[in-house]
């Protein structure tokens, strides 16, 4: 039998770090808005909308020309955020179907773009993340302490 344990802690870190952390949580939401964008205007047009890899392959085309700031960031920022609009947009129409059904009371949501001024902002990272006692690497960002 296997035991997993997880432990709460908080992130402790420096002036570089912090601004670091805002630029990662900025590419996210950047990331998602473009690609709600970019969702709602191909379904107006073809009656389909892209999933997360074909929007990925297309923002990873436009890196190198329009948002060369995003090669600050590390990768995983904008990909999970476009994971996650493909699960808001899935959510939404299963939600949809529910509630013609009859099944399902209350409101439907559609995805909304994700405001600068609403939060603080959050991401995802996944690879190679390694944690110690007081301490976590981070893809791109380092050594964090921990409080």
């Amino acid at each position: 039998m296997k035991v997993r344990r997880a432990y709460k802690t908080e992130l402790n870190p420096n002036a570089f770090q912090r601004s670091s952390l805002a630029n990662h949580a900025g590419a996210a939401r950047f990331a998602y808005n473009w690609g709600l964008a970019r969702k709602v205007e191909s379904y107006q047009l073809t009656g389909r909308s892209p999933t997360a890899i074909d929007l990925h392959r297309e923002l990873n085309s436009f890196k190198k020309t329009t948002y060369p700031w995003l090669y600050e960031v590390s990768k995983c920022a904008p990909q999970e955020a476009l994971r996650d609009l493909d699960r808001a947009y899935e959510n939404f129409f299963r939600r949809l179907q529910l509630k013609t059904q009859g099944k399902l009371k209350g409101k439907v949501g559609f995805p909304r773009f994700k405001s600068r001024r609403k939060s603080l902002g959050s991401f995802r990272l996944t690879g190679s993340i390694h944690a110690e006692e007081r301490r976590i690497k981070l893809p791109r960002l380092d050594w964090i302490r921990l409080k």
